[in-house]
């Protein structure tokens, strides 16, 4: 019988005890996650009255993780009497506004519009019995290249002398009021750039046209839009951008912020 004396050495190979990642279980540093975001504000275009009208919270710069890339693309939704120094007025009320973000000025985003919609309540509140709903979708390019889609609706109304208890409206004229208000906003948007066109509809320049030229067709009540949306945008142009903002209002987020340390509840012995 021959005996192989064996090395005390270890034996070639990996221990799983020694990897990378250490121990197993290994509790992690704990970071406080708000230490490393940054707070911006949401500025929207110069043609409102109030020009920031959020504020939203991003993760600071990491290496090849830029806060920048983070912010462009999103959007934020705002009520348009929010969007006003005054008292608004109800139709003002009833409006929900959509801003995306284009580009980062310091601590200001700067947004253009996106799209905006009547509330849900609203729209509710207009339905009626013994009525026709009329609707019309109609696309329209600006003078600065922005297509539009445009959703209108509006509904038929009983005249002063009518007998009859409903007031429907005929296919041939529903077909007349659509071409109408079709006409009306291709000829008043194609003239003009995307933030004017924002305005015509916001303060329902477009709306009281067409209500008084389509009336003469038939008897209208409650011409609203009820979602516009931009669908495509013109080549990216920082300058443009700009002047629509114009001057930028100041914002305080760059600066240091003071938080006070909360204080542990002291608990009173009871005797």
């Amino acid at each position: 019988l021959y005996f192989i004396e064996c090395s005390p050495a270890m034996a070639v190979g990996k221990n799983k005890r020694m990897s990378k990642g250490g121990k197993r279980g290994a509790k992690k540093k704990i970071v406080e996650p708000m230490q490393r975001k940054e707070w911006y504000d949401v500025v929207a275009p110069a043609t409102f009255e109030k020009r920031q009208f959020a504020k939203t919270i991003c993760n600071k710069t990491q290496g090849l993780k830029i806060a920048a890339d983070n912010l462009r693309g999103r959007v934020y939704e705002v009520n348009q009497a929010d969007l006003v120094n005054d008292a608004p007025t109800k139709d003002q009320a009833f409006r929900n506004v959509k801003f995306e973000v284009q580009e980062v000025a310091g601590r200001n985003l700067l947004t253009q519009f996106h799209s905006l919609a009547l509330t849900t309540d609203k729209a509710r509140s207009l339905l009626r019995k013994w009525c026709t709903l009329i609707e019309a979708p109609i696309e329209v390019k600006t003078a600065d290249g922005y297509v539009l889609r445009m959703f209108v609706m509006c509904f038929t109304k009983k005249q002063k002398t009518q007998l009859s208890k409903n007031c429907y409206s005929k296919t041939r004229l529903e077909k007349w009021v659509r071409l109408r208000m079709s006409k009306i906003a291709n000829q008043r948007l194609s003239k003009v750039g995307i933030n004017e066109a924002v305005q015509m509809l916001l303060n329902d320049v477009l709306v009281d046209e067409m209500s008084k030229r389509c009336n003469a067709i038939v008897p209208l009540r409650d011409v609203k839009f009820s979602k516009v949306k931009v669908i495509r945008t013109p080549k990216f142009e920082l300058q443009r951008l700009y002047d629509a903002h114009g001057e930028l209002p100041e914002t305080k987020e760059g600066e240091a912020r003071e938080v006070e340390e909360a204080e542990e509840p002291v608990e009173e012995k009871k005797e």
